[in-house]
C-alpha cells in the first residue's frame, strides 16, 4: 500500500493539536506522515508539535510562515510531502477509530503516480452546541468533496496543486478542480473524519448575517478562480454549471431571493441553499433549523 501524507495548515490550535495528532497515532496504520506547516501561530501550537515530532518521525513540521493564509500554508505542506496518496486535515478535527485504513482501502494495487483516482468518504461532525453535533455528512449514498474528506492519489494531486493562495478555504476549488480532471472516483460510506465544528472555522456557521455573507462570498470565489484556472480541462457542461453557481452568488449577495429562485441554469437544491443565505429573515431560519438544511447538497 503506498504512504498516505496528510496535510495540515495551523494556526493557533494549541487546543486541539495534541488531540488531532493522537487521533492519527492511535490508527492501526503506521505507513502516513504528517506534513504540518504553522501559518503564524502567536501561542503553544509549534511547542507542542515540536515536541511530538522529535517522539515521532511521521509527525513533522515542515515550515513556519507569518500569517499568509491556511491555502499557501496548504501548498508548502504538499510541496514538501511525498506520499503517493494524498488527504488534508485540520488541526482541530480528529480521525476515528480505523478511519486511516478505510481512506487508503480504495488505493491498494492503484499506480498512485500515474493514475488519477479520488475517494470520498463520510464526515461526523461533533461540536459543544448540539445543534452542530453528531451529523453524519453528506446525506444519503454520496460520499463529500469537503477537503478534510477527500483523498486521492499523488498524479492527481500534482494537477490540483498549487491552489491559487488568494482563496480563503481549500475545499471548493479542490472538489471542482479535481473533477475537472474526470478521475475514477470511489464512493465509500465509512466515516473517515470528525469535523469539529465551533466559532473559530472558516465556514461561516456561528457568524452573524452581515459576517456571513461576506464570508461566503470569499469562500465562492473559488468558483471563478476555477473558471480562470488555465490548468483545469473545463468542458462546456462543467463551465456553464461554474457560470451559473458565480452568477446566483451575485444574486445572493445583493439579496435577490426571487431572481436566484428563478434561475434556471442552478439544480433546485443549490438555489435553495443560495436563497438560505440571500436575507436575515431566511437566514435566521436557516440558522435555526441547520440540522434540517445540511447535508442535501451531497458531494
Amino acid at each position: 500500500m503506498p504512504r498516505l501524507s496528510i496535510l495540515s495548515a495551523v494556526r493557533n490550535e494549541e487546543t486541539h493539536i495534541r488531540e488531532m495528532i493522537e487521533s492519527l497515532r492511535a490508527q492501526g496504520l503506521d505507513d502516513w506522515e504528517l506534513v504540518l506547516v504553522d501559518d503564524g501561530s502567536s501561542d503553544r501550537t509549534v511547542e507542542i508539535i515540536s515536541g511530538i515530532a522529535k517522539a515521532d518521525p511521521r509527525v513533522i513540521l515542515a515550515a513556519q510562515q507569518d500569517a499568509q493564509g491556511k491555502v499557501s500554508a496548504f501548498n508548502r505542506a504538499f510541496a514538501a510531502s511525498s506520499g503517493g496518496i494524498v488527504c488534508l486535515m485540520g488541526g482541530d478535527d480528529r480521525i476515528p477509530s480505523g478511519g486511516l485504513a478505510a481512506r487508503t482501502a480504495p488505493f491498494d494495487g492503484v499506480a498512485v503516480d500515474d493514475e488519477d483516482v479520488l475517494a470520498l468518504f463520510k464526515l461526523r461532525t461533533f461540536s459543544d452546541d448540539a445543534k452542530f453535533d453528531g451529523m453524519i455528512l453528506p446525506r444519503g449514498d454520496a460520499g463529500s468533496r469537503s477537503g478534510g474528506v477527500m483523498t486521492m492519489t499523488r498524479s492527481l494531486a500534482e494537477k490540483v496543486f498549487p491552489i491559487p493562495d488568494h482563496l480563503v478555504a481549500e475545499d471548493v476549488f479542490l472538489g471542482e478542480a479535481c473533477e475537472s480532471f474526470s478521475p475514477r472516483v470511489v464512493t465509500a460510506p465509512d466515516i473517515v473524519l470528525e469535523y469539529r465544528i465551533h466559532s473559530g472555522n472558516t465556514n461561516p456557521r456561528h457568524q452573524g448575517f452581515d459576517q456571513m455573507t461576506r464570508s461566503t462570498h470569499k469562500r465562492a470565489m473559488a468558483w471563478l478562480a476555477v473558471l480562470e484556472d488555465e490548468r483545469l480541462e473545463l468542458g462546456q457542461d462543467r463551465r456553464q454549471r461554474l457560470e451559473a453557481l458565480w452568477s446566483g452568488e451575485q444574486l445572493r449577495m445583493n439579496g435577490d431571493w426571487r431572481g436566484l429562485l428563478r434561475s434556471r441554469g442552478l439544480p433546485f437544491v443549490d438555489r435553495l441553499a443560495m436563497v438560505s443565505k440571500s436575507n436575515r429573515l431566511f437566514y435566521g431560519i436557516r440558522s435555526r433549523f441547520y440540522r434540517h438544511f445540511s447535508g442535501w447538497r451531497g458531494a
